[in-house]
């Protein structure tokens, strides 16, 4: 960011005593950019935790039983899902969750350093008139991280359907009650791999407080 300030100073003189209107232009646009960067960066610098510099994993539940809740998850995941877009990082979802759908419960992944730390105060209870939802926020579980799920542990059902392309698998762990979903299409293997590093990543936390 410093370097860009001192290119951005030495093209400020050139473009004045130029008269260049457009590289003026061009330099309003980095200032903007730059001073977003430097508020990202004073963001970045306070988080301290123990799992801030992880990426992160968001589960989105209907917190009753109507139909307006169902709308809601996919609203709050869709809402999730842009944000990370927006900031260019990587995303992966057990399941698709196309505008006017409706899910119980929907989870993704997004992949990127400091995810964590940026998301998890958005953890808890979300409102839009009298839907409701909880957000659980978790950080993503890396290859060294202790063994948290026991096969024995989960269960595993498949939901058919009348139209096979909607035909989904459903992961539960059964101490917790956490489950996640995913289409049973010709991705299944890797979401699958998806969904059971998730339940892995919500266990993560309880795992380290117990061993504490």
């Amino acid at each position: 960011m410093r370097q860009r300030l001192d290119d951005a100073r030495a093209l400020l003189s050139l473009a004045v005593d130029t008269h260049d209107d457009v590289v003026l232009a061009d330099l309003r646009a980095e200032a903007d950019a730059l001073s977003d960067a430097v508020a990202d960066f004073g963001i970045r610098m306070s988080l301290d935790g123990a799992f801030d510099l992880r990426g992160a994993v968001v589960v989105v539940r209907a917190a009753g039983t109507g139909e307006d809740a169902a709308t809601l998850v996919v609203t709050v995941l869709r809402r999730y899902l842009e944000w990370a877009e927006r900031h260019g990082h990587v995303i992966a979802m057990p399941d698709d969750v196309p505008p006017g759908s409706r899910l119980r419960q929907g989870a993704l992944i997004v992949a990127a350093p400091y995810a964590y730390g940026l998301l998890r105060a958005e953890a808890g209870r979300h409102r839009a008139g009298a839907a409701e939802v909880t957000v659980t926020v978790a950080p993503l579980v890396e290859d060294d991280d202790p063994e948290t799920v026991r096969d024995q542990d989960v269960r595993v059902d498949v939901m058919c359907t009348r139209n096979p392309a909607t035909a989904s698998v459903r992961f539960t762990h059964l101490p917790t009650g956490w489950s996640v979903s995913f289409r049973n299409d010709a991705r299944a293997g890797q979401q699958r791999e998806i969904a059971y590093r998730v339940l892995r990543s919500l266990l993560l936390v309880a795992d380290v407080d117990n061993r504490n």
